[in-house]
């Protein structure tokens, strides 16, 4: 083989630059991925599940993936500053138990779902202070609160489903509404991280949280914050499931139902190292997520190959991440 001449060869100067060169296009593949993922799994169930692709079924898709999606959006937020919430699925639980209890006994559909918001809101916060100013392992203290709160929806519940709300709550909050609310929070978050100042501050957190300190951004702050975002998103998710169901139980949010969040939003392109991720990748991991679930049930694969499927998807998402970035570990 004939060797380069010396004048053709890259400097190592310049070697950096040819590998920078070759990563819109490694972007634009991955925006790809999704879309042309998705439109393959609808089209596949649309030739062998009859009636799937009636506006009917979409619609209920949808509602599906509205509560995932809201979760994983919030957990995108801590994910991008490096950190990691696991407590989503039982915060939203706890969200949902007690705002659901409140509207059973009162019949007040004003302030039931804000005490949902609310609960989500105080949860998230403790996240944040244990994260942001005890500087605890982030994993350790949303673990601790993934806990705390299974322990107090059963206290609360005695161990039985909530039940008793008004047909207007289901009424209120229904499928056009929770998928509204759903598109709405893609646009606002969305907006938030890419369009704001706190949310260029979760990215130079993720990127160097060091360095983001020396040059004086609130990395406390703003770390809180997004904590505090994900819990409220929580609540938000509790909310949908509520209405959906017309009750809340102890069960409705799983531990294993983090994997599905998780999965969401690193299949949407965040980072596990932090410092990169968008809201519309997220939702549209969210979207996919859902649909392996419905093509695993359909297809009558047994229940303890579920999260064997799930894991070896986040395997290969995080597979790509790192190919993507050339992080070599």
């Amino acid at each position: 083989m004939r060797a380069m001449p010396i004048s053709e060869r890259a400097t190592p100067e310049e070697a950096p630059g040819l590998r920078t060169r070759a990563l819109p296009t490694l972007r634009r593949l991955r925006w790809l991925v999704l879309p042309v993922a998705i439109a393959l799994i609808l089209l596949t169930l649309s030739l062998f599940v009859e009636n799937f692709a009636t506006a009917n079924n979409i619609l209920n898709l949808l509602v599906q993936v509205a509560p995932i999606g809201v979760m994983a959006m919030g957990a995108a937020l801590v994910m991008i500053t490096g950190g990691i919430d696991v407590s989503g699925p039982a915060v939203m639980t706890t969200a949902a138990v007690i705002g659901a209890d409140y509207m059973a006994r009162t019949g007040d559909l004003v302030f039931g779902p804000a005490l949902m918001i609310l609960v989500g809101l105080l949860l998230g916060g403790v996240n944040g202070i244990g994260v942001a100013f005890l500087r605890m392992v982030a994993l350790v203290v949303t673990l601790s609160i993934m806990t705390i709160c299974s322990g107090i929806v059963t206290a609360w519940t005695n161990g039985q489903s909530v039940v008793g709300l008004s047909p207007d709550f289901s009424a209120t909050f229904d499928r056009t509404t929770i998928i509204v609310v759903f598109l709405s929070l893609t646009l606002l978050l969305g907006f938030l991280l890419r369009k704001t100042l706190f949310g260029r501050w979760l990215y130079c957190i993720g990127a160097n949280v060091r360095a983001a300190r020396v040059t004086g951004l609130p990395t406390r702050g703003a770390t809180f914050a997004a904590y505090t975002i994900s819990g409220a998103c929580a609540g938000v998710a509790g909310i949908m499931n509520t209405a959906a169901l017309s009750s809340a139980r102890p069960g409705m949010g799983p531990d294993t139902q983090i994997l599905d969040v998780v999965s969401a939003a690193v299949i949407g392109g965040v980072s596990v190292n932090g410092g990169s991720g968008n809201i519309a990748g997220v939702a549209l991991g969210a979207v996919l997520i859902v649909m392996i679930s419905n093509v695993i049930n359909l297809v009558g694969v047994p229940d303890y190959f579920t999260g064997l499927i799930k894991g070896l998807v986040i395997i290969l998402a995080i597979g790509l991440d790192k190919m993507r970035s050339g992080s070599p570990s």
